[in-house]
């Protein structure tokens, strides 16, 4: 079984890959979400941090230490596995530079997601009259992660594995933290 998801995870990234190589509009879109959806993820966390200090302070403790610890996590992980990025495994051009840094899993994908989440939650708190417009954020974190592998720097078991981190870190501390501090 191991051998077959393993040979699913090549497929598919040759498959999003391989789009990004064959089409101009595709590979100019990943190229600037892969390079810009990180500094638009911090300034979204920025922003959430002013939020939950006028909404209330309580969150900051979440807010802060939720995506502080799902990073964390999330890098000791890639530290242990050391997982080669598939432009040195494979030896292809990736569409955008990037280090021989550890691949799995990706720290765009966890991070996007749990800010996406943290952010979404300071808005429902906060009840302002757009705050639905926060749930956006979770198909910007998927799109962000997707675009790593049409760029050809991650896996698609690096952007789950990162997804589901980011996800379950979220979920998770939130619940501890909300049967401790009572928010």
């Amino acid at each position: 079984m191991f051998l077959t998801v393993f040979g699913m995870n090549k497929r598919l990234f040759f498959l999003l890959f391989g789009l990004g190589q064959k089409n101009k509009l595709t590979a100019a879109a990943a190229k600037l979400i892969a390079k810009y959806s990180y500094p638009f993820f911090y300034v979204v966390y920025a922003l959430g941090f002013f939020l939950a200090i006028y909404v209330d302070k309580k969150l900051l403790v979440t807010y802060l230490f939720i995506p502080f610890t799902v990073y964390i996590i999330n890098n000791s992980l890639r530290s242990s596995l050391k997982k080669p990025r598939p432009f040195q495994e494979l030896s292809i051009t990736p569409l955008i530079s990037h280090e021989g840094s550890p691949s799995f899993p990706s720290n765009h994908a966890a991070c996007a997601m749990v800010i996406a989440l943290a952010f979404i939650n300071v808005m429902r708190a906060s009840s302002l009259p757009c705050a639905g417009i926060s749930y956006i954020l979770v198909p910007c974190a998927v799109v962000t992660g997707l675009s790593r592998v049409f760029c050809g720097i991650h896996y698609p078991k690096d952007v789950a594995l990162g997804w589901i981190i980011g996800l379950a870190g979220w979920f998770c501390e939130y619940g501890a933290f909300k049967a401790l501090i009572n928010i």
